[in-house]
């Protein structure tokens, strides 16, 4: 698996080095084919074919295909059944490869859709990140498990007795929305079948889902663990949320940390899964 991941990054960036070459080849075709100063196209743009364009195709189609390979073998069928939509099921003739547009927004610079396409299908996975990225993503979530751990100081000092789980969460999200701006109008797509899950609180700048259960009772906050286990396949399918932290917020100290966590692991949570235990004040 390593080797595919090492693969497929070296792919991208051989990709990037070409990608600016390829795209001024192309805007000098375009010169020549409005121009049509004669009916034969001058030998360098037959030439930057060669030396830029067919090196630029082979190196997509086999970032395409070692993707595949990457996502067959962690037998990710539905990300693989996506992959196919937004980039056909052709290696030979990949849909997007001689697509390119220019970024108005920040570099006014030409760029590569299907590389732009492949990097933010590609982004769930953390071996795409830089370590600039992973380190700033860190620190986003070292913060936030701050902020979540420390739910009863925000509810008291904002001189709140909850008695539900909204008013819990509607008081930590308030605090959340002035160091994360991503939470202040998120959205998801955890629908399934037959219901549509809605975290409390979404932070997509950190791929991150918070939901919060309150307890005023032992079998409460025992009914409330069962329920997140029930609910935690529905939580699957947004590429965009990979981490989750559950928060139960008891208004007294019924189990203690050791306890808790204890009837947590028994229930075999995913190791994306992340449980807060706080006691209300």
């Amino acid at each position: 698996m390593e080797y595919l991941e090492n693969r497929i990054k070296r792919l991208l960036s051989e990709a990037r080095q070409l990608e600016i070459k390829v795209a001024q080849h192309q805007i000098d075709w375009g010169e020549w084919e409005f121009k049509k100063e004669n009916g034969h196209p001058p030998q360098y743009l037959l030439n930057g074919d060669e030396e830029f364009v067919s090196p630029f195709h082979e190196i997509l189609q086999s970032i395409y295909l070692s993707t595949i390979c990457y996502l067959d073998k962690q037998n990710l069928r539905h990300y693989l059944n996506i992959l196919y939509q937004i980039f056909g099921d052709n290696p030979a003739n990949l849909k997007h490869q001689d697509e390119f547009d220019i970024d108005h927004y920040w570099s006014g610079e030409p760029y590569s859709v299907f590389l732009a396409k492949m990097n933010k299908f590609l982004s769930s996975f953390e071996f795409t990140e830089s370590s600039g990225e992973k380190h700033d993503r860190v620190s986003g979530l070292q913060y936030l498990e701050t902020i979540l751990k420390n739910t009863a100081v925000i509810i008291s000092k904002n001189k709140i007795s909850p008695k539900t789980e909204t008013e819990v969460y509607s008081a930590v999200k308030s605090t959340l929305e002035f160091v994360f701006t991503s939470s202040k109008s998120p959205r998801s797509n955890f629908i399934k079948t037959a219901k549509e899950y809605k975290p409390d609180i979404l932070i997509p700048e950190l791929y991150t889902a918070v939901e919060y259960k309150y307890a005023a009772d032992e079998q409460r906050l025992k009914s409330t663990i069962e329920q997140i286990a029930a609910d935690v396949k529905g939580y699957t399918g947004d590429k965009d949320y990979s981490v989750f932290y559950a928060v139960f917020y008891v208004t007294e100290d019924f189990w203690g940390q050791n306890k808790f966590s204890k009837v947590w692991d028994d229930q075999g949570f995913p190791k994306n899964w992340i449980p807060i235990y706080i006691v209300g004040k």
